[in-house]
């Protein structure tokens, strides 16, 4: 039997997904998603798959993976996603087919313990509390007590950020090959058994860390495979310039200041003259982190008049910083903190020569700051050719897989942002019947987002359709802000009005928590931003109602957009419809997605904007919305939520 039947043989109606998934149904666009992405497989080929939700995409590429590849890795959006395609989807699959397949799952290096910091640690005596004490007790004996060392293994009592910083590595301080402690490091081993499995589950972060990695020469954490394939794909591009760009914090300037002390303790010759120029070191940290003071927010360096002096301790830093590693490197007996100190401080002189020069039109160059710290960041314009030259060079097969990629049934704006134009696209509609099944509404007479009653008139709105669904609804809002004032109006309507519906808001509680809450109390309003668009599945009658304010257009002053913005002008294009628009498409998709989960899942989604209907671009995102029946009325939304 060929594997072309073989696959067929999983998707039909009695075959081998159906003796181990309950309820199971045969659905044609899975089956052809399975064979296209088999196809792509075969021929070491790209392929991009838009699958609409409920099209079964985890097993529609699974399958086709497991028969054809030899060496796979599967890159998740999130840790959550990643963990129940490991410990869900993937055992399913293994059931099904009888294949026995090893499987790795893979994380950063931030989530084990690293026997060298807890050591180190332990002889600063650096914590101020006893119950920090306690803290770094419990991870110094899962030392002894854990095969992983993964330290989510250990439900801690709490969550304290700066002894987990004090048991972990990063990129920065790990010591690699040279350190002492290399035969116990729970990183190696994690990586040693991912070079062992067949299929590697990671996360989008991990994947492009390794990738970048690769790129500067310094090693490589995943293994060679056969077989890439990305959930989720639509995040690719964000992530991608995360890691093809470069970014540093005044917290890491820090961490680098704190070993370097530890590193000249241990000097036997030339501490004094490296001992004054650490001191100098730690006041260039200082006098560049106060000339942030008073900013909160994101900031685009181009306004090089604001942040001056912010450029000009950058260089004083910047200089510190070389004659400090020149200092170093000219010691007889180093010992390894300091050498690996001394290439970290290297690195600094580049990045911030990178930073403050503003000649280089590659990158936006732009900071990040808050109370914690600030982060200074070089985005780079565009990834797609050096994205494209791996993904293109032959040797393994590519799939990016997602239910949003497209604009109105066109996925170039995804293709070009990653240099995949030459790819096979393809495209299922979901199996869902929407049109019986939802409602879209668009109320009349909005006033244009901008106008200052915006948000009270969201709210005033949707009310009705909020006490006809008994609660059971989420709100999407574009902005914090904006939620916050949402959730002030709302709670005192429904307080005057007597309606028993609990608020459930963003920042009370976390994500997970306030999900679990939402399900459980069966009647409350969750209102959440941007990490509330994506990640959510509610199925059944829990969730019948969701409305988002406006149209999720990213901010045109955000340094990245600005800088992408005016980049696209000069080079001729439209940076509105080429650029804003199929962004504002692909999250308004997500929203929307939120919706109907399951086949049997009825609900109403309620979009304020009256840009939807009174722009010219509104018809390109009309045509983007899954195929719901359509109104202005609002009997026509109370009369569907009083049924559902």
């Amino acid at each position: 039997m060929s594997i072309e039947e073989e696959i067929d043989r999983a998707f039909k109606a009695t075959g081998l997904l159906s003796e181990v998934v309950a309820g199971y149904k045969r659905r044609i666009e899975q089956t052809e998603m399975a064979q296209a992405i088999g196809a792509a497989i075969k021929r070491k080929e790209p392929i991009i798959c838009e699958a609409g939700t409920g099209t079964g995409k985890t097993f529609a590429y699974l399958i086709p993976a497991f028969y054809y590849g030899r060496k796979i890795i599967i890159a998740t959006g999130t840790k959550t996603l990643q963990d129940q395609l490991f410990d869900q989807d993937i055992q399913v699959v293994r059931r099904a087919l009888k294949i026995p397949i090893t499987v790795a799952k893979l994380k950063g290096r931030a989530n084990y313990l690293c026997h060298h910091q807890v050591e180190r640690t332990k002889s600063e005596r650096s914590f101020t509390s006893l119950r920090e004490v306690e803290l770094f007790n419990m991870y110094e004996r899962m030392l002894d007590t854990s095969e992983s060392g993964d330290i989510s293994e250990v439900n801690m009592p709490e969550e304290n950020s700066k002894v987990l910083s004090s048991v972990v590595s990063t990129r920065d301080n790990c010591l690699g090959s040279d350190c002492p402690h290399i035969n116990k490091c729970f990183v190696l081993k994690a990586r040693k058994k991912a070079l062992a499995a067949e299929v590697i589950v990671v996360n989008h972060h991990l994947f492009f860390a390794d990738l970048a990695l690769k790129q500067d020469g310094f090693g490589e954490l995943l293994p060679e495979c056969d077989v890439v394939i990305f959930d989720e794909a639509h995040q690719v591009g964000d992530v991608a310039s995360q890691f093809f760009g470069s970014s540093i914090s005044t917290n890491q300037l820090n961490e680098l200041l704190r070993d370097l002390r530890y590193g000249s303790v241990m000097l036997e010759d030339g501490s004094e003259t490296v001992n004054e120029l650490v001191d100098s070191f730690e006041k260039g940290v200082r006098d560049f982190r106060l000339s942030f003071e008073g900013l909160k927010g994101r900031y685009d360096l181009r306004e090089r008049s604001r942040f001056s002096k912010a450029i000009e301790h950058s260089s004083l830093l910047g200089l510190i910083s070389k004659n400090l590693a020149e200092s170093i490197g000219s010691i007889t007996l180093i010992n390894l903190e300091l050498q690996h100190c001394r290439e970290r401080l290297l690195d600094v002189v580049i990045f911030l020569e990178i930073w403050s020069d503003q000649d280089d039109r590659s990158v936006i160059r732009w900071f990040d700051s808050s109370i914690q710290s600030v982060r200074m960041h070089l985005t780079p314009i565009d990834v797609a050719e050096e994205f494209s030259s791996i993904v293109m060079d032959g040797e393994r097969s590519w799939v990016f897989t997602s239910a949003t990629l497209s604009v109105s049934g066109d996925a170039s704006y995804f293709t070009q942002q990653l240099g995949l134009e030459s790819a096979k696209f393809q495209s299922w509609d979901s199996p869902f019947d929407y049109s019986q099944n939802s409602v879209l509404y668009v109320p009349k007479n909005m006033p244009e987002p901008a106008h200052a009653s915006y948000v009270e008139r969201v709210v005033e709105e949707s009310i009705e359709a909020i006490c006809a669904a008994r609660g059971r609804c989420m709100m999407l809002f574009t902005s914090l802000a904006a939620m916050r004032a949402a959730g002030d109006r709302l709670s005192k309507i429904l307080k005057d009005r007597n309606e028993g519906i609990p608020l459930l808001i963003q920042g009370d509680g976390s994500k997970f928590d306030l999900l679990n809450q939402f399900k459980n109390i069966r009647n409350a309003v969750l209102l959440g931003s941007h990490s509330f668009w994506e990640g959510v599945d509610v199925r059944g009658e829990g969730l019948v109602l969701v409305i988002i304010d406006k149209l999720p257009f990213s901010v045109p002053d955000d340094p990245v957009t600005a800088g992408r913005i005016d980049y696209l002008r000069s080079q001729g294009g439209n940076p509105f419809m080429d650029f804003q628009v199929p962004e504002a498409v692909i999250s308004l998709k997500q929203g929307a997605g939120r919706l109907i989960r399951d086949e049997t899942d009825m609900g109403v989604l309620i979009i304020c904007d009256p840009r939807l209907l009174s722009k010219p671009y509104g018809k390109k995102i009309w045509k983007s919305l899954p195929t719901m029946r359509r109104t202005q009325d609002l009997g026509d939304v109370t009369s569907f939520l009083e049924r559902a």
